[in-house]
């Protein structure tokens, strides 16, 4: 079992449209899904570097989450996974005429969305309840639309590790505080 953190950006110069709006960076890194912590190094796809066909081919090289013998190959585990999964799905087969199944990805694929937990750190609101405001994350995802048009590359890069530090200390401090709330939990009488 292997467990990659994953995390997209995409070029969003109105409003969010999966069909359309193109992923620049597809980011992962392989974790310790006990821990949190990182095991492998940190890949950064850049389409600006080669193009987001290119992007999505190595990343669905590594993640194939419609190859049933390779579910197990590259677990993601992220923040919102349902957005880059959406995303994924709509890019892969527009851009890379793969034939895709949403029941594939949403329903058999194994992996690991914080999203939920934050949500409850946020006392059952979404509003609020995002990466920038639960992690040491400096910047909203807002940024990377002006960032991409003037071709700023290089602080799309520092958003990107920015980013992914910030989500990589929350995982690790969830991975560290659940396991003995239910241990105190499983080891009392409930109602």
């Amino acid at each position: 079992m292997a467990t990659f953190y994953l995390d997209l950006e995409t070029y969003v110069p109105e409003q969010i449209n999966h069909k359309v709006n193109p992923i620049i960076t597809i980011t992962y890194q392989q974790m310790d899904s006990t821990t949190g912590e990182p095991t492998g190094d940190l890949n950064i796809l850049k389409s600006w570097e080669s193009s987001e066909q290119n992007i999505l081919r190595r990343l669905h090289g590594i993640f194939n989450p419609f190859d049933k013998q390779r579910r197990w190959d590259f677990i993601p585990i992220g923040f919102n996974l349902r957005f880059d999964f959406i995303t994924l799905l709509h890019r892969w087969r527009d851009i890379l005429s793969i034939k895709v199944n949403g029941t594939s990805l949403f329903a058999d694929q194994p992996c690991i969305d914080i999203r939920p937990i934050v949500i409850l750190f946020n006392q059952g609101q979404f509003k609020g309840a995002s990466l920038q405001n639960y992690s040491s994350k400096k910047q909203s995802g807002a940024a990377i639309k002006d960032l991409y048009t003037n071709k700023d590359y290089d602080a799309i890069d520092s958003y990107i590790r920015d980013e992914t530090d910030g989500f990589l200390k929350l995982y690790q401090f969830i991975a560290k505080t659940l396991p003995p709330i239910w241990q105190e939990y499983s080891n009392n009488p409930h109602p």
